[in-house]
């Protein structure tokens, strides 16, 4: 349907990318030392412009995060700088700041960035259960009948690096947003945008979580005979 578009129908495509790749929080003392938490993020359908990626799949360890794409894989480790960027196809590989991360996912989105002022007002959170997991739902309100919720849970260790990228990605779209991002405890497992245009449409949900990180070490490094690019440019051609 066509006409005027409210200030924060704007707003949901750019946060909500931002979004998809949301993990933050505080662990709880008894958390599990060995996990394993596999989301799955639908980027396609507000990000045109991300069709080529298709569903990604988030691989969340004790150590760091890797997710998987049909055209590029990435990974990260607590405590590093950077996020490394593979090219499947290419056999290349680069390190791309995470202090850069949210510029070089804004290039690449090109008009359909977002440089508006909007702050959500985030509202009480709601105990509730996600796949079975103790979760909590919080909502970020953009406007009568817009807002995202985010459903997390504390029963694994706080994911670093995710939260890291995160909070550099909606920096860069909205200071208002990050600010508010931070009063979110807890690691996704459901995250869901309702905007004029997106009516309840699930963005991250919960595949898989297992009490054992088995395949961590590999996840977390360059694959067998990948090559370091000179440029980021090279890896995501």
């Amino acid at each position: 349907m066509g006409g005027h578009r409210p200030p924060f129908s704007f707003m949901a495509r750019p946060l909500a990318f931002a979004l998809l790749l949301l993990a933050a929080g505080t662990a709880l003392a008894a958390a599990p030392r060995a996990y394993h938490l596999e989301l799955e993020a639908n980027p396609a359908a507000p990000f045109p412009f991300l069709q080529r990626f298709g569903a990604v799949t988030l691989h969340v360890y004790p150590s760091g995060f890797r997710a998987e794409t049909l055209w590029l894989d990435g990974f990260s480790r607590n405590g590093t700088s950077t996020v490394t960027v593979e090219n499947p196809i290419g056999r290349i590989y680069a390190d791309v700041p995470i202090t850069g991360f949210g510029s070089m996912l804004r290039s690449m989105a090109g008009a359909e960035a977002d440089t508006t002022g909007v702050t959500p007002v985030l509202e009480p959170p709601v105990s509730g259960r996600v796949g079975g997991i103790a979760a909590r739902r919080y909502r970020l309100r953009y406007g009568p009948e817009a807002w995202i919720d985010i459903w997390t849970t504390t029963i694994v260790p706080e994911a670093t690096q995710l939260r890291a990228i995160v909070q550099e990605v909606v920096r860069g779209i909205s200071p208002g947003t990050a600010t508010v991002l931070r009063s979110v405890a807890g690691t996704p497992l459901y995250v869901e945008l309702n905007f004029s245009h997106y009516h309840r449409l699930p963005l991250v949900t919960l595949k898989r979580f297992t009490l054992n990180n088995d395949g961590e070490s590999q996840a977390l490094q360059v694959g067998r005979f990948y090559f370091r690019a000179p440029f980021v440019d090279a890896v995501l051609k």
